[in-house]
């Protein structure tokens, strides 16, 4: 009997104390937690009507659109010449047009930048003051490897490569209304031959209202 009362009061020794608490120390513990819930409940309240308002990114590049025609209209007034705006494919877009205006040592000419459907650029530059060195510059010195016809007109083709990246440049020069243009790109081919036969068609109803002017005028 004796030996029974002492193993009890072993294992009643071997088990863990479980603390105790009243009601009231249980409320003061669970107030926190309490206030943490709400807070972060509140604090999304607050911030998600904000995410959903904001605009949802569609998956497109950023692409800054010119007014090729409005910004030539605005042009031919300090070029004294038609500058050249033809109507590019749907595909295409401007990005850039602006007049260069004369200074002591720089030839004035007009130009404009367009990304083409497969993602390629060609820029135009047109003047009719063109010397030998402003050529040269726009087609940054590449030498001639061949002509083109296109639409009647007969250009200078010219060509370079990067070492480096291996990127071929062409440019294009040629003679249109009086004036010198250059094309120059990193396009396909038949997207500059396209541009080319655009500029020609254009010159060709700028002329054709000159004319019409001329004929008018008493």
């Amino acid at each position: 009997m004796e030996e029974n009362e002492q193993a009890r009061d072993r294992s009643e020794r071997d088990e863990p104390v479980v603390p105790q608490i009243t009601e009231k120390q249980a409320r003061r513990l669970n107030t926190p937690v309490g206030a943490m819930v709400i807070s972060v409940i509140a604090l999304l309240g607050i911030t998600l009507p904000f995410v959903w308002l904001q605009p949802r990114p569609d998956n497109q590049t950023y692409r800054p659109q010119v007014d090729l025609v409005q910004t030539a209209q605005q042009a031919r007034t300090d070029a004294g010449f038609d500058v050249l705006a033809p109507e590019l494919p749907a595909d295409w877009h401007a990005n850039f047009a602006r007049w260069h205006p004369a200074d002591d040592q720089e030839v004035p000419y007009w130009e404009f930048g367009a990304v083409t459907a497969s993602g390629g650029f060609l820029t135009l530059a047109q003047t009719d003051r063109a010397d030998p060195t402003w050529t040269a510059e726009r087609i940054d010195r590449a030498p001639q490897t061949g002509t083109m016809d296109v639409e009647g007109i007969q250009w200078r083709r010219h060509s370079s490569t990067d070492r480096k990246t291996g990127e071929t440049t062409v440019s294009a020069v040629g003679r249109l209304a009086g004036t010198t243009v250059v094309v120059t790109g990193d396009s396909r081919d038949e997207e500059l031959k396209d541009l080319l036969s655009r500029l020609a068609r254009t010159a060709d109803g700028a002329g054709a209202a000159a004319s019409a002017s001329a004929s008018a005028a008493p």
